[in-house]
């Protein structure tokens, strides 16, 4: 006897939905991992970046005032300078990884979302594989590293054969036994 008037199909797709939805958020929690552990290099060059700026503008302050005619203090001042200000535009551009990092939090905010949605029973467009394919995949197309696609594809299994994913993933690689060059 099936208890609560559910019959086998309505629970099977009760443990489907159940168990898709467990690996969605396995795999969005590790997509947030893994953002987490990118942006702990960039910040790290960041901090020593910061530290460097201030050992540069302890030197400034410590180069004696210029008196006429004396081009070594000069001179050493202007390297200081451009040091300085090669510093700054390279902290700046090492901040671009908090960019990276909002964007790709933004895509697994969206998949979480979504999922929350297909739990809820929201309408979905149906696509060849269901709706669970559907949302997969449109994850893995919004991320913007090979890292963090193929972290999705480790926790959801890959893209099944014959996908978008798949075919462009193989299209991008070169055919056996050819050589690349960069």
């Amino acid at each position: 006897m099936i208890p609560s008037g559910l019959n086998s199909d309505q629970d099977a797709e009760g443990q489907k939905q159940a168990s898709e939805a467990a690996r969605s958020l396995v795999a969005a929690t590790a997509q947030i991992g893994l953002a987490l552990q990118e942006a702990q290099q960039p910040v790290a060059e960041l901090g020593m970046l910061i530290g460097h700026i201030s050992d540069t503008l302890q030197a400034l302050r410590d180069v004696p005032l210029q008196r006429a005619g004396d081009p070594v203090t000069a001179e050493s001042a202007r390297g200081l300078l451009e040091q300085l200000q090669s510093d700054v535009f390279r902290g700046v551009r090492e901040l671009q990884f908090y960019d990276r990092m909002v964007q790709h939090l933004e895509h697994v905010q969206d998949y979480l979302l979504r999922v929350a949605d297909q739990l809820a029973g929201a309408p979905v467009p149906q696509a060849e594989g269901g709706p669970w394919l559907q949302l997969h995949e449109r994850l893995r197309r919004r991320l913007i590293s090979d890292s963090q696609r193929a972290m999705l594809d480790l926790f959801l299994g890959g893209a099944p054969d014959g996908s978008p994913a798949r075919v462009a993933r193989q299209a991008e690689l070169s055919p056996p036994g050819s050589l690349e060059l960069f």
